[in-house]
C-alpha cells in the first residue's frame, strides 16, 4: 500500500465509525455511498476518489457530534482539501473544497434542491452562509473545478441511505495507489510582489476610488477578489463593467497605474521579506518574482528592497510579459520555464485569492503570506502553507527546504 492508502485505512478505521452527523449512516457508509453514487453516475476515477473522501476534513479535525451543538461552519472542505493537496493533485483536492460552495451554489440556481436537503443539511447551510447571491455565484463559475463540485455535492447528498450497501473501502485501494503521489523536492521559489513582499494593497484600494472618482464616478470601491493579484488592465475593464465608463480600457488602466505609482514614494517591505529572499537565495533556491505588475515596477521594488542581486532580470515576469493573468497560471509557468525547474519543483508564495489559485492551476504548492491579505479565512484553503510574515517561519526553513523538507509545506505558520 502507499503511505496515502495507509493513512487514509487508519483514519477511516479509527473514526469512520462515527455517526455522520444528524444522518442516519456513519461517517464511512456516507463516503462508501457517495463514491458508489459517483461511479454509479460514470464520471472520472479522479471525481470518484473525490467523492469517496470529500469529508475526510470531518476525520481529522474534532466538532461536537451533536449537529446542534454547532454554532459555526467546521470548515471540513478547507481542511479536508488541504490534506488531501498533499497527497493528491488538484483533480482530487479541489472538488472537495468546493463541495460546500457548491451546495450554496445550487441553493442559488436551483430552487428544488433547497427543498430536497436533508435536515442537518439545512441546519450546516445556514452556517455556511446560506444560498450564494449573484456575485459568488459568478466568482464560483471561475473556479476551475467548479462543475465536478456540483457533481460531487449531489453524490454528497445522495449518500444518507440507511442500511444501503456498497463495495468496502478497501475497493478503492487502487484509485487512491493511482492518483496518490510523491512530493518532488523544491528547487524554486516564486515570490509575488504586492502584498507579499511589499505592502501596496492600501494604494491600490485609494488608487482605484481616486480615478474612478476623476472619471465621475464618487465613492467606488472593489473588492479585493477584483485588485489583489490582478493587472490593471483587470481592474480597468471590472471598473468600466460595473459603471458604465465610456473611457476605453487602456486608458484607463494606464491613468490607474501612473496614480498608483506616484501615490508609492517609498517601499515597505512585509516583515522579513528581504531577509528571507537572501536567505532562499543563499540556500541555493532558484529564484523568481512573479507580478501582475508592469515589469519596470517590479525592477523598481527589486532594487529598493535590496534583493536585486537574488533575482535574474529574465526571472523576472510582470503583467506586461503574458498574454493572461492571474488566476491563470502563465505567469507561473513562465517563471518555471525560466529557472528549468517542473512546476512540482516550484513552490509559489502569495497573498491573493488570484495568485493562490493560479500557483494551484499550475501545479504548483504554495505559502500563503495573510499580512495583508483579505478573506483569510477562504483563501487559507487554497495554500499549502500559511504564515503570517516571513518572520513566522521556522528560523531554519529555507535550508531545510532546499534539503528537501517538503513537510514544511504544510503547516501553518503564526
Amino acid at each position: 500500500m502507499s503511505s496515502a492508502a495507509e493513512e487514509l485505512a487508519s483514519i477511516y478505521a479509527q473514526h469512520g465509525a462515527a455517526a455522520y452527523y444528524g444522518e442516519s449512516v456513519t461517517m464511512t457508509e456516507h463516503s462508501l455511498q457517495a463514491a458508489y453514487f459517483a461511479r454509479a453516475h460514470g464520471v472520472s476515477d479522479a471525481l470518484v476518489l473525490a467523492s469517496l473522501l470529500h469529508d475526510i476534513g470531518h476525520l481529522i479535525e474534532s466538532v461536537p457530534e451533536d449537529i446542534a451543538d454547532w454554532h459555526h461552519d467546521a470548515g471540513h472542505e478547507r481542511s479536508g482539501s488541504r490534506w488531501l493537496a498533499a497527497r493528491f493533485g488538484p483533480e482530487v483536492s479541489e472538488p472537495v473544497r468546493l463541495h460546500v460552495p457548491a451546495k450554496r451554489y445550487l441553493c442559488a440556481t436551483d430552487p428544488a434542491y433547497l427543498n430536497q436537503l436533508s435536515a442537518a443539511s439545512v441546519t450546516t447551510l445556514a452556517l455556511q452562509g446560506g444560498p450564494m447571491n449573484d456575485a459568488e455565484r459568478a466568482y464560483f463559475e471561475t473556479e476551475p473545478y467548479w462543475r465536478e463540485a456540483v457533481l460531487l455535492r449531489q453524490f454528497d447528498d445522495q449518500g444518507k441511505i440507511g442500511g444501503f450497501k456498497t463495495p468496502p473501502f478497501e475497493h478503492y485501494r487502487h484509485l487512491i495507489e493511482q492518483f496518490a503521489r510523491v512530493q518532488r523536492p523544491v528547487r524554486a521559489v516564486l515570490f509575488d510582489l504586492d502584498g507579499t513582499l511589499i505592502n501596496t494593497e492600501t494604494h491600490t484600494d485609494a488608487t482605484v476610488a481616486e480615478i474612478a472618482a476623476h472619471y465621475g464616478v464618487a465613492g467606488y470601491s472593489l473588492p479585493h477578489t477584483e485588485t489583489h493579484g490582478r493587472t490593471w488592465l483587470h481592474v480597468a475593464e471590472t471598473m468600466r463593467a460595473q459603471t458604465g465608463l465610456g473611457v476605453p480600457a487602456a486608458e484607463l488602466a494606464s491613468a490607474l497605474l501612473a496614480h498608483w505609482n506616484s501615490s508609492v514614494t517609498g517601499v515597505q517591505p512585509i516583515a522579513g521579506a528581504p531577509e528571507a529572499v537572501h536567505a532562499a537565495a543563499a540556500s541555493g533556491l532558484r529564484l523568481a518574482v512573479v507580478s501582475s505588475s508592469p515589469r519596470a515596477v517590479i525592477d523598481k521594488f527589486i532594487r529598493q528592497l535590496g534583493i536585486d542581486d537574488c533575482v535574474a532580470p529574465q526571472a523576472r515576469i510582470g503583467g506586461d510579459d503574458v498574454s493572461v493573468g492571474k488566476p491563470d497560471p502563465e505567469a507561473f509557468l513562465r517563471a518555471a520555464r525560466v529557472l528549468d525547474v517542473e512546476p512540482a519543483e516550484a513552490v509559489v508564495f502569495e497573498d491573493s485569492s488570484a495568485g493562490l489559485r493560479a500557483a494551484k492551476a499550475a501545479g504548483m504548492r504554495s505559502v500563503f503570506i495573510t499580512a495583508c491579505a483579505a478573506e483569510i479565512s477562504g483563501n487559507i484553503a487554497l495554500a499549502s502553507a500559511s504564515c503570517h510574515d516571513y518572520r513566522s517561519l521556522p528560523v531554519k526553513f529555507w535550508d531545510q527546504l532546499a534539503a528537501g523538507d517538503t513537510a514544511l509545506l504544510h503547516k501553518d505558520y503564526v
